[in-house]
């Protein structure tokens, strides 16, 4: 072990001598925000537009570049069974109990104070709070591991390199092979993949993971967060094996300018000048030479007479990219995707976005599964809907591809949420890299028309500066997409709502959520309201009331929780949407009940409830109400509203 990695594993040690606990250090409870508790005050809306300062991100951390399209290469599934062991305290991951070290006794008189066996187990992927009752409200640390055997003396014969991908671990993953440290990722919701090549023994190995999900002031997302913080391998696993030079990644994707030019370049690893690449595109006869750079990159550029990928034709072209005697394959749809004025425009065509919101979670835990994610999707599509924001994270990389082929326009965002410390310099690290794998797993779908750098997050300072930054790392990153964030709604200035923010020039998408009706109070009638335009496309990103399923009684309590008050609630909102034609597209909030630790009334029993869905998949009256909207609104702003019916 080198001395860096001892001095880190030391510094997690639990701290005997002082008696104090291992656990994260619980905020106020002021600090525990959650989804519309906070609404713009009124008096903040007048904020002048004052010039950001800038503000230069320290660079990431040394994690290595992601594989692109790890589905398409030559991978063997982990997935499966693991033998797991909890470990609430993080005592493990010290030299005390050095349960990293997975060491099993060799002498009479030796033993240690941790061990797994089959007795206890966990399926990757899950969660691990819904496999165990025991471990339902845990936020704390759980061990994995996992067996597998392998021909090391083949690798190195074949001079090719073994990677270990994970799809997603929340929140922190320390990732250990035969006893000894190979890395560690932040952030629960994003890929990430380390070498094991040079570290694989001949025949079996012991991959150990330790996932802890506790959270913290300097996370993201911070203490304080309006959903379950399901832990562990959420997502798959898989051993990738490359050449030991190989396609690394590659962007291909219209050109902004010209919606018959394809730009983008091809990504060789380890870099080299002069390699030759080639992408293909078989369908339409067509092949593009380029040569690398210095920094193992190729430019690649071609006109081809493409069907442009839409909701209507979601039309997918397979795509070949090979470089240096490695080849990967990929469907990959190509559109556009711009904003003019006010406008959102898909393929040069003005579009009115019918979206919903919704969470990675499905029968009561976290959304794993590639028929998990179909069935979400099929309940947007049900709804009407042709838009869908994964709040408040990027879900797995399958359901993004699901909508590509499906046809579902995406707003992907990073949880930047409410109560982000925006000073501290980790955080804004975590901030960037979790950007930088959104980005990277996900530039070659065209479902994704959007990268959410934040929502819910309060004017300030340092916040205006990092998410300026952020912004701008997202358009250096692909400048084919949008970049949005939602805030908090405007309160009323008697009949008049306008919005502030020093974030807008930053945006191409603005975003609002507005609770007129729930948490705030309406100050007039929707037909009175002056909504001031904010001179760019305006999404109500969004709006609900909670209502369990089942439950009825009067349209005008909102104190009783049932189902007609939610329906007359979205009534009320259409009445205003509908009168506001620069508003670019709708996104009620949520697709379903979904679990949250902070919603205490017993009618909400720890959900959310303000799905159009209950948890169980059953339609609430105002389901009926979106689905009605939805089936009215047709794509062009000037002529959607012609015949819309509220009642």
């Amino acid at each position: 072990m080198t001395i860096a990695w001892r001095a880190w594993l030391l510094s997690l040690l639990v701290p005997l001598a002082s008696g104090s606990s291992f656990a994260a250090e619980r905020p106020a409870a002021s600090d525990d925000v959650a989804e519309g508790y906070r609404p713009l005050p009124v008096q903040a809306e007048a904020m002048p537009r004052t010039a950001v300062p800038p503000i230069a991100l320290s660079a990431p951390d040394d994690m290595p570049p992601l594989i692109a399209n790890v589905a398409a290469r030559q991978t063997r599934s982990l997935d499966g069974t693991w033998q797991a062991m909890i470990d609430a305290y993080g005592a493990g991951m010290g030299d005390w109990k050095a349960a990293w070290r997975d060491r099993t006794p060799e002498r009479p008189d030796e033993f240690h104070e941790y061990g797994f066996d089959d007795a206890f187990t966990l399926q990757v992927p899950g969660d691990f709070n819904t496999q165990h009752p025991q471990l339902h409200w845990l936020e704390g640390s759980v061990w994995y591991r996992k067996r597998f055997d392998f021909d090391a003396e083949r690798l190195q014969r074949q001079q090719r390199r073994l990677f270990v991908h994970f799809g997603a671990a929340n929140q922190r993953a320390d990732v250990f092979l035969n006893g000894e440290p190979v890395g560690s990722h932040e952030g629960g919701f994003t890929p990430f993949q380390l070498e094991l090549t040079g570290k694989l023994k001949q025949g079996e190995n012991r991959l150990l993971v330790h996932v802890d999900n506790r959270r913290r002031r300097d996370a993201v997302p911070s203490m304080g967060f309006d959903w379950f913080n399901y832990g562990g391998l959420t997502r798959s696993v898989r051993l990738v094996e490359l050449p030991a030079r190989h396609v690394r990644d590659y962007h291909l994707q219209l050109s902004p300018d010209d919606r018959e030019e394809v730009r983008g370049w091809v990504q060789v690893a380890p870099a080299q000048a002069g390699l030759p690449v080639r992408v293909e595109l078989p369908e339409l006869g067509m092949a593009v030479d380029a040569r690398t750079d210095a920094a193992g990159r190729a430019a690649i550029a071609f006109r081809a007479p493409l069907q442009l990928w839409s909701p209507q034709r979601p039309k997918l072209y397979r795509v070949r990219v090979s470089a240096a005697g490695d080849a990967v394959e990929d469907e990959i749809g190509f559109r556009s995707i711009a904003v003019q004025g006010e406008r959102i425009l898909l393929n040069g065509e003005p579009v009115y976005l019918r979206g919903i919101n919704l969470h990675e979670e499905i029968d009561g835990r976290r959304a794993a599964s590639d028929d998990d994610y179909r069935r979400l999707l099929e309940q947007v599509r049900a709804l009407g809907a042709d838009f869908a924001r994964t709040g408040h994270y990027p879900f797995g990389e399958e359901f993004v591809r699901q909508a590509d082929r499906m046809g579902i326009l995406l707003w992907s965002e990073i949880p930047v949420y409410q109560g982000i410390d925006f000073e501290d310099r980790g955080t804004q690290q975590l901030m960037q890299r979790m950007l930088a794998e959104m980005i990277g797993r996900d530039r070659n779908r065209a479902a994704v028309v959007m990268w959410g750098i934040a929502n819910e997050t309060a004017p300030g300072r340092a916040r205006d500066a990092v998410l300026t930054a952020l912004a701008a790392q997202a358009r250096a990153l692909d400048p084919t997409r949008l970049v949005a964030a939602a805030f908090y709604g405007p309160g009323f200035h008697g009949a008049r709502l306008q919005m502030h923010d020093p974030l807008f020039p930053a945006l191409d998408v603005i975003g609002a959520n507005i609770y007129y009706g729930w948490y705030v109070p309406w100050a007039v009638e929707p037909e009175e309201v002056e909504w001031i335009p904010p001179g760019k496309p305006l999404l109500i990103s969004e709006f609900g009331a909670e209502a369990r399923h089942g439950h009825r009684g009067a349209a005008d309590r909102a104190g009783d929780w049932n189902e007609e008050f939610q329906a007359s609630f979205y009534r009320k909102q259409f009445r205003l949407i509908r009168r506001l034609g620069f508003v670019q597209g709708t996104l009620p909030w949520v697709l379903a009940d979904f679990r949250s630790p902070v919603r205490m009334h017993p009618y909400q029993g720890g959900y959310n409830r303000k799905g159009l869905l209950s948890e169980d998949g059953e339609r609430k009256l105002a389901w009926d109400v979106v689905a009605d909207f939805y089936r009215t609104v047709v794509a062009s702003p000037q002529t959607r509203r012609q015949g819309v019916s509220n009642e």
